[in-house]
C-alpha cells in the first residue's frame, strides 16, 4: 500500500443549511482529519438554500474541495453514484451531511489496512443517537458495545457480511473502501427506490475479501423529522426493494437460514406500504394509484405467508392468518381501520 494513498471523501448536500446548518458542521470534522492528502467530493444535489454559496465559500479555503452540483433527481442513489463516478483516490468514503467523524478516523482506518493487508473495508465504531442526545446503539461491525466495552478488532468475510443483511442489518459498517471495492457496484441502481442503496452496499459488501474494525468512532444522527422519516408515497418503494432483495439473496443461497427474519420483516413493510397507499390515495393520479397498488400485489404475491404466521402464537395467529387470507381483504382492512 501507498504509505500516503489519496483518499476520496463523498458527501452528498441537498438544502444543508436549510435542515440544520450541515455544511458547517460537517466541513469542521472532515477539513480537520489529521489525514490531509484527502479530496473532498462535495455533490450539491440541487440544493435552493444557501447550500452551494457555503460550499464554495470553504473551497475558497481549502483547495482540497471539490464541488459538483447536479440536479436533483428526487432519489439520493444518483447524488451518490455522481460522487461515486468523481472520485479518484485509491480509499473511498461515503460521508452523510448531517453526521460526524472523529478528527483521526481516517488515519485510523488507514493505519489497520497497512496492518491487515488482505481487508477491503475498514468501519469505525458505529455511535447512532437521537439528535436530543439519547443513544439508540453503538456496534462495533456485528456486535453490540455500550459505552464501557474496550475496543476488540473485529473481521468478517465480505460473504458473512451479506449474509447478516437478510432480514435485518446484524453489521453496521460506515467504512473507508478500497477504490475498486466501493467501485464494483453502480449506486445509479437499474431502478429509482427510495432505499436503493441498501440494495447496492449489499453488492458491495460482498465483493470485499475481508472487512474490519477500528477504534474510531462515527457518530450517526437519526433526524426525526428528516425526508426519510416524514410521510411520502415513496414509503412503498419499501415494499419493492423486498420483492428484489428476496430475489438477490435466494440467488446467492443465503435466503434460506434467515429466512423467518426476512419475511417477518417484509410482512411489516407491506402492511406499512398498504397504510401509506390508503393515506395518499386521494392524491394520485390514476396512473400512479395503479402502479403503487400494482406494487403491492407483487408484494403480497411473494411474501412467504407460511412462514410469516408462524411466527406468531395464539390470538395473533388466527389474526394474522385472516389478514394474509386474500390481497383485497388486508387492502380493505387497512384502508377502514386507517
Amino acid at each position: 500500500m501507498d504509505q500516503n494513498p489519496l483518499v476520496s471523501i463523498i458527501t452528498t448536500y441537498y438544502n444543508s443549511v436549510q435542515l440544520g446548518d450541515f455544511v458547517k458542521s460537517s466541513m469542521k470534522c472532515l477539513l480537520g482529519q489529521s489525514y490531509k492528502n484527502i479530496e473532498f467530493i462535495c455533490v450539491n444535489d440541487g440544493s435552493t438554500d444557501s447550500t452551494l454559496e457555503e460550499l464554495e465559500y470553504f473551497a475558497s479555503q481549502d483547495p482540497r474541495i471539490k464541488i459538483f452540483t447536479k440536479e436533483n433527481q428526487k432519489y439520493a442513489q444518483y447524488s451518490k453514484a455522481f460522487g461515486q463516478d468523481k472520485a479518484s483516490g485509491e480509499f473511498i468514503f461515503l460521508f452523510d451531511h448531517d453526521d460526524i467523524i472523529d478528527l483521526d478516523m481516517i488515519e485510523k482506518c488507514l493505519d489497520t489496512f497497512s496492518r491487515f493487508p488482505n481487508l477491503d473495508i475498514v468501519t469505525p465504531i458505529i455511535k447512532t443517537e437521537f439528535t436530543d442526545g439519547k443513544l439508540k446503539y453503538i456496534s462495533n461491525l456485528d456486535i453490540y458495545i455500550d459505552e464501557t466495552t474496550p475496543f476488540s478488532f473485529r473481521k468478517i468475510s465480505g460473504k458473512e457480511a451479506i449474509k447478516k443483511t437478510v432480514g435485518r442489518y446484524d453489521i453496521h459498517i460506515r467504512g473507508l473502501y478500497r477504490k475498486e471495492v466501493f467501485k464494483s457496484n453502480s449506486f445509479a441502481f437499474t431502478e429509482p427506490l427510495l432505499n436503493a442503496d441498501e440494495i447496492v452496499e449489499r453488492l458491495i459488501f460482498e465483493n470485499a475479501r475481508s472487512i474490519a474494525s477500528c477504534n474510531a468512532v462515527y457518530t450517526h444522527y437519526i433526524h426525526p423529522d428528516s425526508s426519510a422519516k416524514l410521510p411520502s408515497i415513496k414509503k412503498i418503494d419499501v415494499t419493492r426493494t423486498d420483492v428484489l432483495l428476496r430475489n438477490i439473496f435466494k440467488s446467492k443461497g443465503i435466503y434460506e437460514d434467515r429466512s423467518n427474519i426476512f419475511e417477518t420483516t417484509a410482512y411489516k413493510n407491506f402492511v406499512n406500504g398498504i397504510k401509506t397507499y390508503h393515506i395518499f390515495s386521494n392524491t394520485l393520479t390514476t396512473q400512479e394509484s395503479s402502479k403503487q397498488k400494482k406494487r403491492l400485489k407483487e408484494a403480497y404475491s411473494d411474501l412467504d405467508k407460511k412462514t410469516v404466521i408462524s411466527q406468531f402464537k395464539g390470538i395473533s395467529r388466527f389474526y394474522n392468518t385472516i389478514l394474509l387470507s386474500s390481497f383485497s381483504f388486508i387492502f380493505l382492512f387497512y384502508k377502514f381501520k386507517n
